[in-house]
């Protein structure tokens, strides 16, 4: 028998050591959110992109206020907040790290929303949760972190109620050659953000069915993030000037060092097309409405 397996102390040491990062660069003070964005006609600036990948993601949910939501993966709760302020939806967030277990408290508190949200340290790969606890399972840059992700799709579909649904937001590969230099150029990208390896697109979309989970579909919205991966890339340069000279004055970690170095990975990476960004959704089957209502 095989169990679930991630690499807990390095994510955590990851997000630990370059959530300062994340502070000076992405609006982690007001908007807490750590994902890459989504930018349409008329988004003009990050904190709107941000906005908008929670409501895409909402929507595609198709989240109501009696729903219950966990949030697998929850950074420092900003897509937990955000669901909360603009749903009215309970939200439960689990992430790896203790750290950002009290930033999403007190970001919640501020926001105005812990009476409808609650946060733990949890692995979601065995959450400890009953079965049927949850109407939608929500995962942005989270499941990519499971070693084999049909282990976060069991588990995700084990708590998730009857009818109830699934979002997930990440990175996924094209096919590539084990050794070739494509290869080791994905390598290099996920080793500085203590991935083991992203899942090909097609992949996780059989992984899905295989788990149970009908009407699974697939939507590549890179274009929609372009903005962020350019961005992050526009940020190297003087980021890593700052950076070597921070390192040598004991300011910086090798760990920030290396996630300096991922803004040039992922868009070289991007160039070579070896990747691309997807929003997948699926439902359990069931009979029941959202909040576990049976239908009549």
């Amino acid at each position: 028998m095989t169990f679930p397996s991630i690499n807990e102390n390095e994510i955590v040491a990851y997000y630990d050591n370059c959530e300062v990062d994340f502070r000076i660069v992405w609006h982690l003070k007001t908007h807490h959110s750590m994902h890459y964005g989504y930018w349409e006609k008329g988004t003009r600036r990050l904190r709107q992109a941000l906005n908008l990948m929670n409501r895409k993601l909402a929507e595609l949910a198709k989240i109501s206020p009696v729903d219950k939501v966990l949030d697998a993966g929850c950074g420092v709760g900003g897509a937990a907040i955000y669901l909360a302020k603009n749903f009215g939806c309970r939200v439960h967030g689990i992430t790896l790290s203790e750290k950002q277990v009290h930033s999403c408290r007190r970001n919640a508190r501020f926001q105005g929303v812990d009476n409808l949200t609650e946060f733990d340290r949890r692995n979601y790969l065995c959450t400890g949760f009953p079965d049927h606890s949850f109407d939608v399972v929500w995962a942005i840059n989270s499941a990519c972190y499971a070693s084999e992700k049909m282990d976060f799709l069991r588990e995700a579909y084990r708590i998730l109620r009857p009818g109830g649904r699934l979002v997930v937001a990440d990175f996924f590969s094209v096919p590539l050659k084990k050794g070739s230099p494509e290869a080791r150029l994905m390598d290099k990208w996920t080793n500085t953000w203590a991935i083991k390896s992203y899942e090909v697109t097609e992949v996780f979309h059989q992984k899905m069915r295989e788990a149970g989970f009908r009407d699974a579909t697939v939507k590549d919205v890179t274009e929609q993030v372009l903005p962020s991966i350019k961005r992050l890339y526009y940020y190297f340069f003087p980021g890593i000037v700052i950076t070597a000279i921070s390192q040598l004055l004991g300011k910086r970690s090798p760990l920030q060092t290396a996630n300096t170095w991922s803004t040039y990975y992922q868009y070289k990476a991007w160039k070579k097309g070896l990747w691309q960004y997807n929003f997948f959704s699926g439902e359990k089957p069931g009979g029941y409405q959202a909040g576990g209502v049976p239908n009549n």
